[in-house]
C-alpha cells in the first residue's frame, strides 16, 4: 500500500508540476570512472519511477514462486497430519476392541508427523504388554523417553503401572520410589503407589500416604480405614515372622495411642502372639484390652491361652461379670474355669450363657460336665440343644 502511494505521489507529482517545467528540462549528470550519463531531469525521473516498478515486480514474482513452495510444503506436512491422526484413530478404536496386534501396527505408523506421538508410543506399549511382548513394551516406552524427555512422569507412570499389571512388582515398586523422589506426590502416582505398595507388602509406606491420597479426595475414609487396618495386620505378619513375639510388641507399641487397644487390631495381634506360644504377653494386653472394652472377641480370644496360673485372668473377669451380665463373658469364664480344672465353678457361668445366648460349644461343655457327674440324662440333653444349633 505504502509502495503504490509512494508510484501515484510521483506520477501527480509530474502531472501538476510537470507542465511549469516545460523548457526548463535541466540535466542529469552520472559519472563513473572514465564513463558519463547524462539525461535530462524528466528521463531520469521516469527511468526512477519505472525502475522502482520493476523492483516491485520483481519483488511480486519472487513471492509467488516461493509462496508456491510454502504452500506446498505446508500441503504435504498437513497430509502427513491427516494421515497421522487416521492412524492414531484407527490404533486406538483397535485397543479399545482388544486387536492389540492391529493396535500396535496403527499406532506406530501413527508416530510419523504426528506432534502428540508421545500417546502413540505409550497406548503402543500397552499393546505390546498385551500381546506378552515386554520387550517390545519397554522399547516403545523408551522411545517415548527420547523423544519427548519432558515427558518423564507420564513415561514414568505407564512403566509402572504396565509392570504392575504383569506381576512385575518389584521392578513397579522401583519405578515408583524413584518417581516420586523426582515428582513428589502426584495425584496418578499415589494412586499407583498405593496398589503397589499393597501387592509388594510396603505396609510402613503405605501408611505414610494415607493421610496424602485421603487428602487429595483420591481415597474415601471407609478405603482409608480399611488400608490402615490392612497396613498394620500386614506389618503383625512381618514383625511375626522375622522378629517373633518380641517384634509384635514393638509393632504394637508403635500404634497410634488411640489404636492400642482397638479390639479389631489387638485381636489379630493377640491371636499371633498365642501362635507363637507367647501367651504370658497375649493375657496381658487382652487383660488390658477387655478393661478398656468388653469385647467378645477378645473374649474368645482369652479362653485359647494356656496358662499355668488362671487366677488373675479369672478374677478380672469375674470382676467383670458383676457388672456386665453379659452371655459371651459367662461363657469365656466358664471355659477358663475347665481350663484351670474347676468345674464347679464352670458350670453356673456355661448355664447363665447357654440361657442368654445359646451356642453349641457351651452345651456340650454342660454336657461333658454332666457326664463326668454321672448324670447321663441332663448330659443327652445338652448334646440335643447342640446337635439341634448345630443343625440349624
Amino acid at each position: 500500500m505504502i509502495r503504490l502511494a509512494v508510484i501515484v505521489a510521483f506520477l501527480a507529482a509530474g502531472l501538476i508540476y510537470g507542465p511549469a517545467f516545460m523548457g526548463k528540462q535541466g540535466y542529469v549528470l552520472f559519472s563513473l570512472g572514465h564513463y558519463t550519463i547524462e539525461t535530462t531531469v524528466t528521463v531520469f525521473l521516469v527511468a526512477a519511477v519505472l525502475f522502482y516498478v520493476l523492483l516491485l515486480f520483481i519483488e511480486w514474482l519472487l513471492g509467488r514462486i516461493f509462496g508456491i513452495s510454502h504452500r506446498t510444503k505446508g500441503w504435504f506436512m498437513g497430509r502427513r497430519r491427516r494421515k497421522a491422526l487416521n492412524y492414531t484413530q484407527s490404533g486406538m478404536q483397535a485397543l479399545v476392541a482388544e486387536d492389540y496386534a492391529n493396535a500396535e501396527k496403527m499406532l506406530l505408523k501413527g508416530t510419523k508427523g504426528n506432534e502428540l506421538a508421545l500417546l502413540n508410543y505409550l497406548n503402543a506399549a500397552s499393546a505390546a504388554q498385551a500381546q506378552g511382548n515386554d520387550q517390545k513394551r519397554d522399547d516403545y516406552l523408551q522411545q517415548a523417553r527420547e523423544q519427548h524427555p519432558a515427558a518423564g512422569l507420564a513415561v514414568g507412570i505407564t512403566q509402572a503401572r504396565l509392570q504392575y499389571q504383569q506381576g512385575e512388582f518389584e521392578q513397579a515398586l522401583a519405578g515408583v520410589q524413584e518417581l516420586e523422589s523426582t515428582y513428589g506426590q502426584q495425584p496418578a502416582l499415589l494412586k499407583l503407589q498405593k496398589d503397589v505398595y499393597v501387592a509388594t507388602g510396603q505396609w510402613q509406606s503405605l501408611l505414610g500416604i494415607l493421610d496424602t491420597l485421603a487428602n487429595k479426595n483420591l481415597i474415601d475414609a471407609e478405603e482409608k480405614e480399611a488400608l490402615r487396618h490392612q497396613s498394620w495386620l500386614g506389618r503383625f505378619d512381618q514383625a511375626a515372622h522375622d522378629e517373633g513375639s518380641n517384634g509384635l510388641i514393638k509393632v504394637w507399641q508403635a500404634l497410634p495411642r488411640k489404636d492400642k487397644y482397638n479390639p479389631e487390631l489387638l485381636l489379630p495381634l493377640c491371636n499371633r502372639l498365642i501362635s507363637l506360644k507367647a501367651h504370658k504377653e497375649a493375657q496381658q494386653l487382652l487383660l488390658e484390652g477387655l478393661d478398656k472394652k468388653t469385647d467378645a472377641g477378645l473374649l474368645l480370644c482369652a479362653t485359647h491361652l494356656q496358662l499355668s496360673d488362671y487366677h488373675p485372668l479369672l478374677a478380672a473377669l469375674e470382676k467383670k461379670a458383676k457388672k456386665e451380665n453379659l452371655p459371651e463373658l459367662h461363657s469365656a469364664l466358664g471355659r477358663l474355669y475347665i481350663k484351670a480344672g474347676k468345674d464347679e465353678q464352670a458350670e453356673p457361668h456355661l448355664q447363665q450363657a447357654v440361657a442368654q445366648k445359646p451356642d453349641a460349644q457351651d452345651y456340650i461343655l454342660l454336657a461333658e460336665l454332666a457326664e463326668k457327674r454321672k448324670d447321663l440324662t441332663q448330659a443327652n440333653d445338652y448334646y440335643k440343644h447342640s446337635l439341634a444349633l448345630g443343625t440349624a
